[in-house]
């Protein structure tokens, strides 16, 4: 589990991000994120019941990109707010290959130091 601060918490927090932020993809898996006035980066994830029928499938998913994105915590800069949205088909591939994608589209987006 992230620790308390590198979590987005609030529906507002995700919805503007949602609304406002710049974006990237992959097959796998889609990022959103924008600038925040806090110290650390904050990270939400995305797995939607359109894409994944079965709460069970949804908080699968959730746990390999957060395990993931875990591991590379200190790669990250600071000062964002960052949502990591799951595509249908994810749940298919290992964690290695997810974590391959994410790093991916972090270096992309330019969020890694």
């Amino acid at each position: 589990m992230l620790p308390s601060p590198y979590r987005l918490k609030k529906k507002s927090d995700f919805e503007f991000l949602l609304k406002k932020g710049k974006s990237h993809s992959s097959g796998l898996v889609a990022i959103k994120f924008i600038d925040n006035s806090e110290q650390n980066s904050r990270f939400g994830f995305l797995a939607a019941k359109k894409s994944f029928k079965k709460a069970t499938l949804r908080n699968k998913v959730r746990r390999k990109l957060r395990e993931q994105l875990q591991q590379r915590l200190a790669l990250i800069k600071p000062g964002k707010d960052i949502v990591i949205i799951a595509r249908s088909g994810i749940e298919k591939y290992k964690s290695v290959e997810v974590g391959k994608q994410i790093e991916i589209l972090l270096a992309q987006a330019k969020l890694l130091k």
